[in-house]
């Protein structure tokens, strides 16, 4: 029974530490690239204010004339 209980603290305790690996591997990551997207958002945001909407290009009346092949 003691061996059993043993085992088992050690099995939590290995997982603990995997989770605890896998947090500091993988979480960092993951909170440095929710950062750039959020700043690649607030920049195209400021951007657009700065820029306005694009302009639109008409269609040629004749568009065969317009064919460079």
């Amino acid at each position: 029974m003691s061996l059993t209980l043993f085992l088992a603290f050690c099995i939590l305790g290995f997982d603990f530490l995997l989770y605890v690996l896998f947090q500091w591997i993988y979480g960092e990551k993951y909170r440095k690239h929710a950062c750039r997207v959020a700043a690649r958002e607030k920049r195209r945001a400021l951007s657009a204010k700065q820029v306005g909407e694009p302009k639109v290009i008409p269609f040629p009346q004749h568009p065969i004339q317009h064919r460079t092949a």
